[in-house]
């Protein structure tokens, strides 16, 4: 049970941190391209990983553990659909729709993962988990609604490419797990490191193919920019997954997924801190909803 309350807040500060790094990813996002935004914050990430994997090993918190090749194919394969492609999509999508809107498309995550929970790990979901997903999810279309009254229209291409970016994460989620599953002793730190090489060596190609220097981009930017982005990057990928894989190897699926709604909530919150948007009605409601739910997962189980 503390256990699982554990996951939670792990899963919550996963939240927050990729929430707020997002209002900053959207920015470059639209300035540069997805794919310039999508590689330096892997990079950035990859690099934290590696170093922290290095220190822990050297402090001996953590050790060398054999993990076998199925475990290190699913982790790679993680990176390279959750990571790099499923977040160029999810970047594409912050360029038409903004961050918060295409974050809100997250909301289809609980349904995704607790099918996929249900099929391969045979994990079950009880009602209160249930009615607690529901509250996440009806916080998110009440995100949602504010949003169509002030634009009045859908952006259905930003849509779909935020809705093709969660089914890839999605994905990514499970390989993961699946790696743990498989090698339980590897910590998520190292988890994370391979995923993010991953992601990084096939955004390289990618760039490659495509005849960009993003590499060459980011240090002709100024300074300013480049230490925001570095930040971001940090913040929104390393600390963010850092939480989220810890959450995933000991808690349930489905139930994190229900925690990750809260990420178009913190979009907003954070957009009126760094955009100076004030919250509105919908937001306060919204901020309501999750955390009835957020109750019911951590004490009506």
């Amino acid at each position: 049970m503390v256990q699982q309350n554990a996951a939670y807040f792990l899963a919550l500060a996963s939240a927050i941190f990729f929430s707020g790094a997002s209002v900053i990813f959207a920015r470059y996002a639209v300035s540069h391209s997805a794919l310039w935004m999508n590689l330096i914050k892997n990079t950035v990430a990859s690099f934290a990983f590696i170093v922290t994997t290095f220190c822990l090993f050297v402090l001996g918190i953590d050790h060398w553990t054999n993990m076998s090749v199925s475990s290190l194919s699913l982790l790679i394969l993680s990176g390279c659909i959750g990571l790099a492609i499923g977040d160029v999509f999810l970047f594409a999508a912050y360029k038409r729709i903004g961050s918060a809107r295409a974050i809100m498309v997250f909301s289809f995550s609980p349904v995704f993962l607790c099918v996929e929970g249900y099929l391969i790990f045979g994990q079950k979901l009880s009602m209160n988990q249930l009615i607690a997903i529901l509250l996440m999810i009806a916080c998110v279309w009440t995100i949602s609604l504010e949003k169509f009254k002030t634009s009045g229209t859908w952006e259905w291409r930003g849509l779909l490419y935020a809705l093709i970016g969660v089914s890839l994460d999605n994905m990514g989620v499970v390989f993961t797990r699946m790696a743990f599953d498989q090698s339980p002793q590897i910590s998520s730190f190292y988890a994370n490191g391979v995923r993010g090489i991953g992601a990084v060596v096939l955004l390289s190609i990618y760039q490659y193919w495509r005849g960009e220097k993003i590499f060459s981009q980011f240090g002709r930017l100024p300074p300013k920019d480049r230490s925001l982005t570095v930040f971001a990057s940090f913040v929104g990928t390393f600390l963010s997954l850092s939480c989220w894989l810890t959450a995933l190897k000991v808690g349930h699926v489905g139930s994190l997924a229900g925690v990750g709604s809260f990420n178009p909530v913190a979009a907003s919150l954070w957009e009126w801190v760094l955009l100076k948007k004030r919250p509105s009605k919908y937001l306060l409601v919204a901020l309501g909803l999750f955390l009835s739910g957020f109750y019911l997962l951590l004490y009506a189980n």
